[in-house]
């Protein structure tokens, strides 16, 4: 009998548990699994501010893939097309060529990536923070600034070097800013070029409180803390347009800037339009329960599947109907179980199972050994909540290496001050040696 074929499409949060829960199948050749990503790692993305603050090695907040997913096939490429009527996805490679894939069951764990809006000078302007390569590059950029406005004469590039404008007051948006608030902060006290100098971080939300995903006393606290370190928040405020920098504001204000990063929620990856799939109104896969994809008449198609960020969930436990599950890691991550068993048992003919969670909480760490968090309905802000945010995350890390690694760098950041040295030329490695080679031939 021919294993069948399980092909996932991403490595996330989603398909990295998935295929991880399904290793063992396929180490019995009871089906056969490959994975497509573009990426050689899972992106462990609640440690980006971290990284981005240094409090975090970048290595330390990625796992590589094919030691734990080496029962599966990896493919690294970008997905170019699905036709879930002939069961083909179509894949190219990182050599550039297209590869057609046949599966049996395919299974849609793409990922989000940043939302952006049709904003002036947005595209060429601002930064995301989604990967770990953006977070590296933010930490060095804001140590940048730094040496060059102890640097610069001009008072006009000065200010617009040490003003740094973040957009999105959700969890990531938060945590980002304070983690390299702190950092910069402490950098800044090391140049006496700059005594009596000051940053300007500005923290922009359109919607009338920050960290929304909170309770709002905590909601409430998050904001007077980051008050309280120095930071503008601007609530009910948009971005009207950030041509050339200067960043201009619905309230009237303009900010000149080298530094605008912008979180301001994410969206379904755009490569679903590549498939033939049911979509929602919002872009995710349309899902029963079951995590099947599903027509508009709710019957399902056949060996099609979709999780995470991409897909459009019940929530069947909630009050008020209709009602779907928010897009986070938590679900991602639990969804993930349950499609493992569902695929097999829709292997084996058997009645399939519905994906049924209530959240056990939420957490989020503002550096400075302060965060704020609820678990199992119970409120905890500043230590406790960060502590608490740490323990998890040394448990969910999906590598035993990268836990130990993980816990061995935060307590050396308790007993030595966070390292700030940054690495430029890490964003450009052949720089100098182009510099070189071209005085060289002038001589």
């Amino acid at each position: 009998m021919t294993e069948p074929h399980i092909l996932i499409l991403g490595a996330g949060f989603a398909g990295f548990t998935l295929a991880r829960d399904l290793r063992r199948d396929a180490a019995a050749h009871r089906l056969r699994m490959t994975v497509v990503e573009p990426e050689p790692y899972l992106t462990y993305k609640p440690l980006l501010p971290e990284v981005a603050g240094g409090e975090t090695q970048a290595r330390d907040s990625v796992v590589p893939l094919r030691r734990p997913l080496k029962n599966a096939d990896i493919v690294a490429g970008a997905l170019q097309s699905v036709d879930t009527g002939a069961r083909v996805a179509v894949v190219r490679t990182l050599d550039g060529t297209e590869r057609a894939i046949a599966y049996d069951h395919v299974v849609f764990a793409l990922g989000a990536v940043t939302k952006t809006l049709p904003i002036p000078g947005l595209a060429e302007t601002a930064i995301g923070f989604s990967s770990v390569e953006e977070a590296a590059y933010l930490r060095d950029h804001v140590l940048e600034r730094i040496r060059f406005a102890a640097a610069t004469g001009d008072a006009a590039e000065r200010k617009r070097a040490l003003t740094f404008v973040f957009v999105g007051g959700g969890y990531t948006g938060v945590e980002a800013i304070a983690e390299l608030q702190r950092v910069a902060a402490a950098e800044l006290d090391r140049y006496r070029e700059l005594d009596g100098e000051r940053m300007s971080w500005l923290l922009i939300e359109v919607a009338g409180r920050i960290a929304a995903e909170l309770p709002e006393q905590l909601s409430a606290w998050t904001l007077r803390l980051l008050r309280k370190r120095g930071i503008h928040v601007l609530l009910h405020t948009e971005v009207k347009s950030c041509e050339h920098g200067d960043v201009v504001l619905s309230n009237g204000q303009t900010h000149p800037t080298d530094t605008l990063v912008w979180v301001a929620g994410v969206t379904p990856n755009p490569v679903l339009d590549r498939a033939d799939v049911p979509r929602g109104p919002k872009g995710h896969v349309q899902c029963n329960a079951s995590l099947q994809a599903v027509r508009d008449d709710g019957t399902p198609l056949d060996g099609v599947w979709a999780l995470g960020d991409d897909a459009q969930v019940p929530d069947l436990l909630a009050e008020k109907q209709p009602a779907y599950y928010p897009p986070n890691a938590q679900n991602a991550i639990r969804q993930a179980r349950v499609l493992a068993g569902n695929l097999r048992r829709s292997i084996a003919g058997e009645r399939l199972t519905e994906y049924r969670h209530r959240a056990l909480g939420t957490l989020a760490s503002y550096s400075g050994m302060r965060g704020a968090a609820v678990v199992r309905g119970i409120p905890l802000r500043g230590v406790a909540a960060w502590a608490v945010d740490k323990v998890y995350h040394a448990i969910a890390l999906p590598s035993l290496s990268r836990r130990f690694r993980l816990v061995l760098g935060w307590v050396g950041n308790g007993l030595t001050p966070r390292d700030a040295a940054p690495v430029g030329t890490v964003q450009e490695p052949r720089e100098r040696f182009r510099e070189a080679a071209t005085a060289q031939e002038k001589n």
